[in-house]
């Protein structure tokens, strides 16, 4: 995103390095060793990306700002790392035991929200785990960080447990976080579920 080219510096500097990770390792603890995950909108890389690179996982990242792409390179010259809008990838063209997208679907238009989480059905394996972060009441806001205006676009806890299900993924959970982030965890059937 251009926005985040715009605060890169002051976001690297001010993203709070705890904000997500309990959620995450929770999320982690649920996945076996090694598992392949994608983070859908890196960031610099810190501290989401860090903790699964930290754990052991095998990580794919993509980000819409170049800046922030650059940042997660650097950091982790052996990562697969995509400069794309989320809503124009094609996920690296493999599959996933989980996808994580913290704090980034809600900067999307309702309908590419609703379009990336279908295609993030379809690149989870088999009992493939996905989590993202979005508002659990449907609206728009306007607001800016560090000057810069950003737009946000909740669908609500309904709309997204709708779209979760007729992604044919199965929700588990939905809370908020200690940060007031709205936490949604999904699931696709198993191999077994579907015969």
């Amino acid at each position: 995103m251009r926005e985040y080219d715009q605060i890169f510096d002051w976001y690297a500097e001010i993203r709070s390095r705890e904000i997500g990770l309990p959620e995450i390792d929770a999320f982690l603890d649920t996945l076996s060793p090694g598992s392949r995950i994608l983070d859908l909108g890196c960031g610099t890389g810190v501290p989401i990306t860090e903790r699964l690179v930290q754990r052991g996982f095998e990580v794919y990242a993509i980000d819409g700002s170049a800046r922030m792409v650059g940042s997660v390179r650097a950091r982790f010259p052996r990562m697969s790392v995509e400069f794309a809008r989320l809503q124009d990838s094609a996920f690296f063209n493999t599959t996933f035991d989980a996808v994580i997208c913290w704090g980034v679907l809600f900067h999307l238009e309702a309908d590419e929200q609703e379009d990336v989480i279908r295609r993030v059905a379809q690149v989870l394996s088999p009992d493939g785990k996905f989590l993202f972060t979005s508002g659990q009441m449907e609206g728009v806001i306007h607001d800016e960080m560090n000057g810069v205006p950003f737009r946000s676009v909740s669908l609500g806890a309904a709309n997204y447990a709708r779209i979760i299900a007729s992604a044919g993924l199965e929700l588990l959970h939905q809370h908020y976080d200690g940060w007031e982030n709205y936490v949604f965890i999904s699931r696709k059937p198993g191999l077994a579920a579907e015969a």
